[in-house]
């Protein structure tokens, strides 16, 4: 089996795990009769904690010659971890084992991704990665639904715990005798000296880059915690029309992942994260104009479009850019991102009780659309020279953009077609030649 194809199988498996209990962190929470505060310090202190364990693990993971077994042993541990999360008694003590978790997963997570990028190759990363992402859409559906359904049923059996814990472990086995990049060992020093003198740091573009990632996180994070409370406070949502939202989202990056991978390989990173930013910025003022629950579906599948373009096009973009330091260059900008993220959670539930929930999302709309001109700055590794934001602003260069986010997003249901055609006339095919047999 090659390298793509196990990453591929071990994606969807890890995707089957990790949905069988990830979204319904916050109902199991409750269960065990956790506090608002609670549930917002799992998030936060998870997401702390694995900034943490990336950081600390840079001068590991840099100085091995083999890596790929790091990752297999680590994420597999936190795999297991949902065994003991299955008879807490109480939310202290979940709080307790998902950060462990939290640790474990994200300690050789940079591994994993370097892998992937060097196992791609670079005119063809977008689409693989698009690829990977409806993979993963696919394996997070399937696990929605069939936990969905159990917990509604059962309840939080331990069994689905275990059966998470047994797919993961699976998902890495999987990966066992895959060809990776072999490096040259160095000592610890060494790399401790190259992470403390990051070359990353004294590129014009990481360092926009990094702004722009802080600001935008900053910005999606003051809205996104308010979501759901807002469709369940101000729209009445129920658990199962909360549940319709999540499965539009994962539709949506099923049917598009693909797609968007291949125009980002084809126009441009850059123009591909240009062509989200819009539709991921005006997310939240759709939220808070919806008059009832059709809205917010429709208004998720727009916004949903966009987010699987960003990810995919961020990925790869960063990929281009971080050459042989891919480790670090991840490091640095996740752990700038996740504080952003942090900060920006914390201030938004304060803003809520003080301004109300609908007044956070038209700020998150107001800073979500601030942070497109820090975008506009960056240049692709290609030899494009950014010259700054304001000539983006010339009426030439304004109905020029319109004219290249219509003709992106035209690529996209293009190419969207062409897939699910193709697909058909493969099924098709094969459905012939067995009738034919």
């Amino acid at each position: 089996m090659s390298s793509i194809a196990r990453i591929r199988f071990s994606t969807f498996l890890a995707a089957l795990s990790l949905n069988l209990f990830s979204p319904f962190i916050s109902m199991y929470a409750l269960k065990l009769g956790a506090t608002n505060f609670q549930i917002g310090l799992i998030s936060s202190l998870t997401t702390l904690v694995s900034i943490i364990a990336q950081l600390l693990s840079l001068p590991f993971t840099l100085s091995l010659r083999k890596k790929l077994i790091l990752y297999i042993v680590f994420d597999s541990i936190g795999a297991i971890f949902f065994i003991p999360i299955a008879f807490v008694e109480n939310a202290n003590q979940l709080i307790f084992y998902l950060s462990l978790q939290a640790f474990f997963f994200s300690f050789p997570l940079q591994i994993w991704n370097e892998f992937q990028i060097k196992s791609f190759p670079q005119w063809n990363r977008g689409t693989e990665i698009g690829v990977l992402n409806k993979i993963a859409g696919i394996g997070a559906f399937i696990a929605y639904v069939f936990a969905g359904y159990a917990i509604r049923k059962y309840g939080f059996i331990p069994y689905l715990f275990f059966v998470a814990a047994f797919l993961d472990v699976i998902s890495n086995l999987i990966l066992i005798g895959a060809k990776e990049s072999i490096g040259f060992a160095r000592s610890f020093g060494s790399v401790v000296k190259e992470i403390l003198h990051f070359k990353g740091f004294k590129d014009t573009e990481f360092r926009r880059l990094l702004l722009a990632g802080f600001i935008f996180n900053f910005s999606v994070a003051i809205g996104a915690p308010m979501f759901s409370v807002y469709l369940i406070k101000n729209l009445g949502a129920n658990s199962i029309q909360l549940s319709i939202v999540s499965i539009i989202s994962l539709v949506v990056s099923i049917i598009f992942s693909e797609a968007w991978g291949r125009v980002a390989d084809f126009v441009g990173r850059k123009e591909v994260i240009l062509a989200g930013l819009p539709l991921i910025a005006l997310f939240p003022f759709l939220y808070a104009i919806s008059a009832n629950m059709f809205d917010i579906y429709l208004f998720n599948f727009i916004g949903q479009i966009g987010w699987v373009a960003f990810n995919i096009a961020m990925f790869s973009y960063l990929a281009d850019i971080s050459g042989e330091s891919t480790q670090i260059y991840f490091v640095f900008f996740n752990a700038l991102s996740n504080i952003a993220t942090i900060i920006g959670s914390i201030v938004s539930g304060y803003m809520a009780d003080i301004v109300g929930i609908k007044n956070v999302l038209m700020t998150s709309f107001y800073l979500r659309a601030f942070s497109i001109f820090f975008f506009l700055s960056l240049g692709e590794k290609k030899g494009y020279i950014p010259r700054g934001t304001l000539p983006f602003l010339s009426p030439y260069a304004f109905f020029s953009s319109i004219e290249s986010f219509i003709s992106i997003y035209s690529l996209v249901f293009e190419e969207t077609r062409k897939s699910i055609v193709e697909r058909m006339l493969a099924n098709l095919r094969k459905l012939l030649r067995k009738e034919m047999k």
